[in-house]
């Protein structure tokens, strides 16, 4: 009996003192489930349903270095469905502080162009209903899935950041002490959002600039792509709206389209919202017929804090810019936070 509690007693003091040696260290996460079912008229959306899930752990730790700079690092588990965990492609980051400028080393974490100004409830439209509406995009050809260097300032109520990535592509596959060259060329993102110093105001502008590698083709080639986003929203309090327009060039001279979407929402109480949208994705080389595909959409969420459930109704006009390929799409999803 004495051994036993000699050994229990030890147990517990290393506990306590991994405890204490990890204090700065946080372990959160949060899981989505949800049900999608789809009517259309192609092998992708007719009659499709069915579950889903997605999955993430995050690890974070954050302080102060001896020289008085903050510091803050991490990394991130993520599977959606049952694809197998990657620690290398999600919020994986080492930040510097120094006053109001931030310069972070990584990918997917400094502040980026996959963001706008809508107001919502629910999912956006290319993850609630991404196989009807294939043209829709908000994201603007962000490059923060690649690994880079950013330098973020605090400035006029919001935050301007320059990213900048060497090797478009380049997502930290190699192991530590090796490398190789990417397809990609180095590429640029500059994007300020804040709320300029107004309470209740969302005001974003952005650009990026890829280059693009040189090869023989038809001629059209682009030397490099700029895409382009901005927009604004307002919160009044229970009622919210927001509009914003992206543009993206592609790398052949007639690929180029552009995204108009508007969105409100109303709280009903201090659980309950709703929201209704419209986007408009428009292609500008005129080299479709049609050349717009149009997405109505109407959700509602209960939001029960650790608990929140959503359901999104997606009504599709001409997806992918083909005649008469009209879906509707209906998204229920529950997600949890810990």
């Amino acid at each position: 009996m004495k051994n036993k509690l000699l050994l229990t007693s030890a147990l517990v003091s290393g506990l306590v003192a991994f405890g204490t040696a990890q204090a700065e260290t946080k372990i959160t996460g949060d899981y989505k489930l949800s049900y999608k079912a789809m009517s259309g008229k192609n092998a992708a959306t007719a009659g499709v349903q069915g579950f889903g899930r997605e999955t993430q752990i995050n690890v974070s730790k954050s302080g102060e270095l001896d020289n008085g700079i903050a510091y803050s690092t991490g990394f991130s588990f993520e599977a959606d469905g049952n694809q197998s965990y990657a620690a290398s492609d999600e919020g994986v980051y080492i930040a510097l502080t120094a006053g109001d400028t931030t310069i972070t080393i990584g990918q997917d974490k400094a502040p980026n162009m996959d963001t706008d100004a809508v107001a919502r409830v629910g999912e956006v439209i290319a993850t609630g209903a991404a196989e009807g509406a294939s043209k829709y995009s908000r994201a603007a050809n962000t490059i923060y899935g690649n690994f880079g260097v950013a330098v973020t300032q605090k400035v006029a109520g919001g935050a301007l950041t320059i990213n900048y990535v060497p090797q478009v592509g380049d997502t930290g596959q190699n192991a530590n002490d090796a490398a190789s060259n990417i397809g990609g060329k180095s590429a640029y993102e500059v994007l300020y959002k804040g709320s300029l110093g107004v309470e209740g105001l969302t005001v974003y502008a952005g650009f990026n600039d890829r280059d693009v590698a040189q090869t023989v083709g038809n001629g059209r080639e682009r030397s490099s792509t700029k895409n382009k986003a901005y927009g604004v929203g307002y919160n009044f309090g229970q009622a919210a709206i927001g509009a914003n327009v992206t543009k993206m060039e592609g790398t052949d001279t007639l690929d180029e389209k552009e995204v108009q979407e508007i969105g409100a929402t109303y709280a009903v109480s201090d659980n309950v919202s709703v929201g209704i949208g419209y986007a408009k994705t428009e292609d500008k080389s005129t080299t479709n017929d049609p050349d717009e595909e149009k997405v109505t959409y109407v959700q509602a969420g209960y939001n029960l804090g650790a608990i929140s459930f959503q359901a999104s109704y997606y009504d599709i006009e001409n997806g992918g810019f083909t005649n008469g390929n009209d879906v509707e799409t209906l998204l229920l999803r529950a997600g949890a936070k810990f």
